[in-house]
């Protein structure tokens, strides 16, 4: 039996990655299994919604606001909803988060990493809201894939289908408390690297028992 199945290894492993579920960022950090393929579609719209208001903003322009710091009418229209600023939401597209995708693969197949896809997809969801663990796991993995890093704007950039639904309320409340929730997340990613090598190291080192007569 591999040591990802021991109960001590859920129990540690759990502990850790429910501390991650304070917010929808927090949430991003559970995972699970996929190759980083790259998708067929990108994502290209992101539709806000906010109750029963709904609005659609193009990706490439939160990437020009995450480049030049200028908003669209479209992004300040959200902004003066939200009372924010032009420069909190730049700072929160950018905001890398050190993530490697080691460690998103390894964690991909525990019960806490699924669980925590699950909730990921009540924030973020596809527009049939189907699928939206094997979504919000290809973002992930795409995201990490190159530097072992991941921020808020790659995530809604990796997003594999053509529009991505996102509960505003969710989406504003990370974006007024980036920096504490950063804080939050590099110290856990850390113990659960740390916890993870242990485990593979056990058991690749642990001598095979043999039967006695």
């Amino acid at each position: 039996m591999k040591c990802f199945s021991s109960p001590l290894f859920q129990r540690l492993l759990s502990r850790n990655l429910i501390k991650l579920m304070g917010g929808a960022w927090v949430l991003g950090i559970g995972i699970s299994a996929a190759l980083p393929v790259p998708p067929a579609v990108a994502a290209q719209r992101l539709v806000f919604t906010l109750g029963p208001i709904g609005r659609s903003i193009p990706i490439e322009d939160l990437r020009t606001l995450a480049e030049t710091g200028e908003a669209t009418r479209q992004i300040r229209w959200y902004l003066n909803l939200a009372d924010l600023s032009p420069e909190a939401l730049q700072q929160a597209l950018n905001q890398e988060v050190n993530l490697s995708q080691r460690l998103v693969d390894r964690v991909t197949y525990s019960l806490p990493g699924e669980f925590i896809l699950y909730q990921i997809g009540n924030t973020i969801r596809t527009r049939s809201d189907r699928a939206n663990i094997q979504a919000n796991r290809a973002a992930l993995l795409l995201s990490t894939s190159e530097d072992n890093k991941i921020s808020l704007l790659e995530y809604l950039e990796n997003y594999p289908t053509p529009e991505l639904y996102i509960d505003g309320v969710s989406l504003l409340k990370f974006v007024k408390d980036v920096e504490r929730i950063k804080d939050r997340i590099e110290p856990i990613v850390a113990t659960i690297e740390t916890l993870l090598e242990g485990l593979i190291c056990d058991c690749e080192n642990t001598p095979a028992q043999t039967s006695q007569p």
